[in-house]
């Protein structure tokens, strides 16, 4: 390729190594690519079993966390296909799949990242918490996409959790 040229989707979608994304700088083009791209692989796997997977990080990183959900008292049958654990983590692994495909329409998705925000404001939610969450997520993406994990694309995961984070968080926790 020569320096300068326009790069293709495709050429973006094979490039999961170089060059390395710096964590701090804006979003960009190439970031989106990678994140919807990789993100298709976790989205195989399948909502439930994604979000047990997520969950899973979120309590081995903070057993505390397990106090702020109903369906974390009963260890025997919360890990469970079909479980409430399940379903909670389907629809955070959907609510993600959302937020990726809206990447590129922020005018859409910034409201809809609000919104959820607030009420987890209500869910007694601290921003600690997104903290946790954050690395659960990275975990959970490394654990799921295994040698496409590269550091350009955890660098673009973390662009966009950073994203996603001050957005949901927004002035909610503001004194």
């Amino acid at each position: 390729m020569v320096a300068g040229s326009p790069v293709s989707t495709s050429e973006l979608t094979l490039d999961l190594v170089s060059p390395p994304v710096e964590a701090d700088a804006p979003l960009d083009e190439r970031d989106i690519e990678l994140v919807q791209t990789t993100f298709a692989k976790v989205a195989e796997l399948g909502a439930g079993p994604a979000g047990r997977i997520l969950f899973g990080h979120i309590f081995r990183i903070a057993p505390e966390a397990k106090a702020l959900f109903s369906f974390a008292q009963d260890e025997e049958t919360m890990w469970l296909p079909g479980s409430r654990l399940e379903k909670h983590g389907a629809g955070v692994v959907k609510m993600v799949s959302t937020a990726v495909s809206l990447l590129r329409d922020l005018e859409t998705l910034v409201p809809v990242l609000q919104r959820l925000g607030l009420q987890h404001v209500g869910y007694k939610v601290l921003p600690p918490h997104y903290d946790v969450v954050g690395a659960a997520f990275i975990a959970t993406l490394e654990e799921a996409l295994q040698t496409e994990f590269t550091e350009a694309v955890k660098n673009a995961y973390l662009k966009v959790w950073k994203i996603v984070q001050a957005t949901m968080m927004g002035d909610n926790y503001a004194k």
